[in-house]
């Protein structure tokens, strides 16, 4: 069983940052050997044209913190009364310690406070989500969920060109106990198509040698995805899974006012849109095409992009469904209640 409801869980504020550093497909003379007309099509098909790049020296850590300073000061929190901090990302700070306990040293958190960094991407806001209400049924009150990654430090995924669309974000969420509230989950795996995207040096089982340079400087984190097994994964389990929640969870597709997938691409979603039989209209899409695909940062990303105004005013329910590296797919819905959503916030 892959299902679970939790009845006493809330989210209270979104808050979503991007860095200031924005870049074209249309900027990169080598992208597909200059050949305009590909990139065209490519753009036209997949939606994505521009995306966010943090600074050398900014890290997802720098985003999320920022997004949680935002998040806190505009709910008017007191930090002390935050009782867990979760930090989902695959590009964190440290090997050790976890990126969390520096988080909640710079946030200034009191020491009765639960921290856990959990290495998820595409899926992680989610299986975070999950976790906070886990904490939260288990007697925690506060729970901060900060989410984000910064994949152009995966230097090589564009000096090859096979990934040239990715955004870097952090984001934060505010998740509290409530009585009056219900959220939907279900999570997946398949372990066996864990190489369909990945990183394979710089870890314990391919240390780095000196050999693993290139001659500007950057690391050859070997990183690869093959994009023909990860469409036919989504193609095949991320419509089904959804309507699974769905009959589990006794809500309608017409009770949903959004469905806020992973920012793939425009053609993911759409297919996935068809397959649900509901409108793209219900779908937002236009954040990965000013954004890039942001990972675990893009369904908070594509809420605050797209949605502040029906956020901030209005009751609403939401499906989310992330999915990507692991594979790892999952699903929630949830329901908010005019909360603070701060936008899109440059740094």
């Amino acid at each position: 069983m892959t299902e679970f409801v939790f009845k006493n869980a809330k989210i209270s504020g979104i808050s979503t940052i991007v860095p200031k550093n924005e870049k074209s497909l249309l900027d990169d003379p080598e992208l597909y050997n200059g050949d305009s007309r590909r990139i065209d099509r490519v753009i036209k098909s997949s939606g994505f044209l521009k995306r966010r790049i943090a600074d050398t020296d900014v890290t997802t850590s720098d985003l999320c913190y920022e997004a949680a300073k935002d998040l806190l000061s505009k709910l008017n929190i007191d930090k002390n009364t935050i009782d867990g901090l979760l930090f989902i990302s695959y590009t964190p700070d440290y090997i050790m310690p976890a990126t969390s306990y520096a988080l909640h040293s710079r946030l200034k958190l009191n020491e009765n406070c639960v921290v856990m960094d959990i290495p998820q991407a595409c899926s992680g806001y989610i299986i975070g989500l999950m976790q906070a209400a886990m904490l939260i049924n288990s007697g925690l009150k506060r729970i901060l969920l900060l989410t984000g990654d910064t994949f152009s430090k995966f230097s090589d995924m564009f000096i090859d060109h096979t990934a040239p669309v990715f955004g870097d974000a952090g984001s934060a969420t505010l998740i509290e106990k409530t009585n009056t509230n219900n959220m939907y989950f279900n999570v997946f795996s398949s372990g066996k198509h864990y190489d369909a995207l990945i990183c394979q040096n710089g870890g314990f089982r391919n240390i780095p040698k000196q050999t693993d340079f290139y001659t500007n400087g950057s690391y050859k984190y070997q990183a690869k995805m093959d994009g023909g097994r990860i469409f036919d994964f989504t193609m095949e389990k991320i419509a089904p899974s959804i309507e699974s929640l769905l009959n589990f969870s006794k809500i309608a597709k017409e009770e949903i006012n959004w469905f806020i997938l992973h920012q793939a691409n425009k053609f993911i979603l759409e297919n996935i849109a068809r397959k649900l039989n509901i409108s793209t209209e219900l779908v937002p899409m236009q954040t990965l095409t000013k954004y890039g695909n942001q990972c675990g940062a893009s369904i908070p990303c594509a809420i605050s992009d797209t949605l502040k105004q029906e956020i901030s005013t209005q009751k609403n329910r939401l499906l989310l469904s992330g999915f990507g590296v692991g594979l790892s797919w999952a699903n929630a819905i949830v329901e908010t209640d005019k909360i603070y959503c701060s936008g899109i916030i440059e740094r």
